[in-house]
């Protein structure tokens, strides 16, 4: 059998077996710098979810006008091809569907991509050319981008992202130095593309301070401002 013919012919040669063994094992380890690292494996879902935050305190009218050029910037970068829709939600409503939505103010607002059946280009490249693109047109918002898929958030546990810090304190506005102080020195790591701290406490507020004698004297309560 030939098979019985190359190991007799192998084994009158161990020193160039040995040698082209070595020579093999050495060509494959060349090959390791172009091999890809991750924590999880990435699947293509087909679609994105871009989180984004305008500047605290932006008014839902101006949010509108930035998920606007958003859209527009997607639908730039992906072809009309391979492009099934796009769904944006802005800003919150004061009921229990709050709990549902990410956002958590005005300011805030999520945009859903989805792409067609057979698309040529992997949901993660366009990820990349999109946040490319919103640095460079739309530097004042913060994003973060979301593969949506099922498996991703499955092995995330259901959190946003595979890495996830939570700091806690009793001191909100020393929790949140903290917090910021992690997501900067995050961002100078390698291999780190987004980085997003969900919570504000820089949003503009109005404090009153009612003097409850002089308001009675007038019929009104903090609770009820009028008598009629």
């Amino acid at each position: 059998m030939s098979y019985d013919k190359s190991l007799a012919k192998t084994l009158l040669r161990p020193v160039s077996a040995v040698a082209g063994l070595a020579g093999v094992s050495l060509l494959c380890l060349s090959l390791y710098p172009l091999l890809g690292v991750s924590f999880f494996p990435r699947t293509d879902a087909g679609q994105f979810v871009i989180n984004l935050k305008a500047p605290s305190g932006t008014r839902v009218e101006l949010t509108e006008d930035y998920v606007k050029q958003v859209e527009q910037i997607i639908r730039e970068v992906i072809p009309k091809s391979e492009l099934q829709m796009v769904v944006s939600n802005i800003g919150i409503t004061p009921d229990f569907s709050v709990i549902y939505t990410s956002n958590s103010a005005p300011h805030t607002a999520f945009v859903q991509a989805s792409l067609k059946e057979g698309h040529k280009v992997g949901s993660y490249e366009y990820m990349r050319r999109v946040r490319e693109q919103i640095q460079k047109q739309l530097p004042q918002l913060t994003v973060y981008f979301q593969s949506g898929g099922l498996v991703d958030a499955v092995l995330n546990l259901g959190l946003p992202a595979p890495i996830d810090i939570q700091v806690s304190g009793s001191d909100m506005d020393a929790a949140h130095a903290v917090a910021s102080r992690i997501a900067s020195l995050t961002k100078q790591l390698s291999g780190v593309s987004d980085v997003l701290i969900p919570q504000d406490v820089d949003y503009p507020a109005l404090q009153l301070n009612v003097d409850r004698e002089k308001a009675a004297q007038l019929g009104l309560s903090q609770r009820k401002w009028s008598t009629t």
